[in-house]
């Protein structure tokens, strides 16, 4: 599906084929049935993380990075004060996969996932 790039700010390119979905779960059920492309319009098959233990999607996993706060290196865990390993990243690491995400956006990297559908869920956002 593509849209009208005569539209004033509208994304030029590959849309996903369905609409988005409203859990994280489904979203996890389309990335692993391969149900979901990129911005080139090839399918983006969910393998699991080593690292985060997520599906990988074309997303740079913050796992990917170093982590600024407690210096572990790329593909490890953050570890709490203690030693122990953290149960989610450092906010820090997050910040820079994301800032890494849209230097891609801008650079029009067509490996990044298709954006959803101009007329979504009424909730456009991933729950819990």
């Amino acid at each position: 599906m593509t849209a009208d790039p005569s539209r004033p700010g509208a994304f030029a390119g590959v849309y996903q084929p369905l609409p988005a979905p409203v859990y994280r779960l489904e979203y996890q059920q389309l990335l692993a049935a391969g149900a979901l492309v990129d911005r080139a319009g090839r399918p983006v098959s969910g393998a699991p993380c080593p690292t985060c233990d997520w599906l990988v999607d074309t997303a740079t996993c913050p796992g990917s990075l170093p982590c600024p706060r407690c210096s572990v290196k790329a593909e490890q865990r953050c570890i709490r004060p203690s030693g122990h390993a953290a149960d989610r990243f450092h906010t820090g690491r997050v910040r820079a996969a994301e800032a890494q995400d849209r230097a891609r956006e801008e650079a029009g990297d067509p490996t990044l996932l298709a954006p959803w559908p101009e007329h979504p869920t009424p909730n456009e956002r991933l729950l819990p």
